[in-house]
């Protein structure tokens, strides 16, 4: 499966990141594992597939983290000159 992460990329969650954790603002985690698809267990008229993640964030795992709960996080370098 291909997916937007990989393993060693970090990331930060977006504002459903919430839903995670409630301190999920200015925190940087690192993904861990391939992408893996996943159904929604709500979905009983359509297959709804997620793509999902395992990511350390703050010391704690946590799995099957949805793609849209993430953003890559891109480190803001000023140019020195």
């Amino acid at each position: 499966m291909v997916g937007k992460y990989e393993p060693g990329d970090l990331i930060y969650l977006n504002q459903y990141g919430f839903f995670i954790t409630p301190e999920y603002d200015d925190l940087v985690g690192i993904v861990i594992s391939e992408p893996y698809s996943i159904i929604a267990p709500v979905e009983t008229i359509m297959d709804t597939f997620y793509t999902v993640y395992d990511i350390l964030l703050n010391g704690e795992l946590i799995k099957m983290v949805p793609e849209e709960f993430m953003e890559k996080y891109e480190k803001n370098e000023k140019n020195p000159e």
